[in-house]
């Protein structure tokens, strides 16, 4: 796992051979974000295979998880995205303060965006995030 230290919170990256070892630790927090398209299961095997990578906060100097977030990237003709799928936990508020070490991590791995599946709420504390488009969709 790869280490980064927030202001209140550790942050830690869960490669894709390391999920396992972690994955009953955050599959009920994950499952908090599930719904009729994407549920725990879903994520268990799109983060086995690296499509996504998991994201996970924890108190300082303890293995007490407070949070996890999936991410994955989108490639358009002229841009690499980074884009939060789920996210759930506890202390958003902190979350929110570290987020730039998110931001940063996907500007190194080339990223010129990010992008958030979020509902209506995060445009409210998520201030420097423009609403870009929204997603309509229709269950057939």
């Amino acid at each position: 796992m790869i280490h980064l230290k927030g202001s209140t919170l550790d942050y830690y990256i869960v490669e894709k051979h390391e999920i396992n070892t972690i994955w009953n630790d955050v599959k009920d927090l994950i499952a908090k974000t599930n719904d009729d398209v994407l549920n725990e299961g879903d994520i268990l095997e799109y983060l086995k295979t690296g499509y996504y990578t998991l994201w996970i906060a924890t108190e300082p100097n303890s293995d007490a998880i407070v949070g996890a977030m999936t991410i994955e990237y989108s490639y358009y003709p002229k841009h690499k995205m980074c884009r939060v799928v789920t996210i759930a936990g506890e202390r958003m508020s902190d979350w929110i303060e570290d987020l730039y070490i998110l931001e940063d991590w996907a500007r190194a791995q080339g990223c010129a965006y990010m992008d958030m599946y979020a509902r209506k709420g995060w445009k409210k504390v998520l201030k420097e995030y423009k609403e870009d488009c929204i997603l309509l969709r229709k269950k057939l």
